[in-house]
């Protein structure tokens, strides 16, 4: 049997940017569905970025190379100063998630810190959304993944007939 953990559309409802020589340059934003955000022109800018409390943020590039854009910028889990760098080549990928998905950065909490260090030398697009979580361990007999897209979760319990 499958279940789906839940799957909204939203607007955004809170935001507020920091400039730079009259362009923006970060700021704090509440995702409640999907935000796109460009890379500034030049360095030391940061979005500081928060979805409702039960739920994650998962980061991909709409255009550009997600992995190779780390070399411009750090996606921190979570708020705090001292908040871990995430990696895209250290994220766990569920067995029974679909393969075709894009590379994706996915928080553990609701809340995260892009911080760019310097400017990209192409047009990079990050695409930042809401997504529920999707647990690893439930059990020998259940497995779950992101099966449908890249921010809702299905699991599915076999049973031996």
């Amino acid at each position: 049997s499958f279940q789906n953990f839940e799957r909204h559309h939203f607007l955004i409802l809170k935001t507020s940017f920091s400039f730079f020589n009259g362009k923006v340059c970060g700021g704090r934003v509440f995702v409640e569905n999907t935000i796109v955000i460009e890379a500034p022109v030049h360095e030391n800018c940061h979005w500081d970025i928060q979805t409702q409390e039960d739920r994650i943020l998962v980061i991909t590039a709409l255009s550009g190379n997600l992995k190779e854009a780390q070399e411009f910028l750090t996606i921190h889990d979570g708020s705090g100063k001292d908040s871990p760098i995430l990696l895209v080549e250290n994220q766990k990928t569920h067995e029974r998630s679909r393969k075709d998905l894009p590379e994706a950065v996915y928080t553990t909490q609701s809340t995260a810190v892009i911080r760019f260090k310097k400017a990209p030398t192409s047009n990079l697009q990050l695409k930042i959304q809401k997504a529920v979580i999707c647990p690893f361990n439930l059990g020998t007999e259940s497995q779950c993944g992101r099966v449908i897209d890249d921010v809702s979760c299905y699991c599915a319990t076999f049973t031996k007939v």
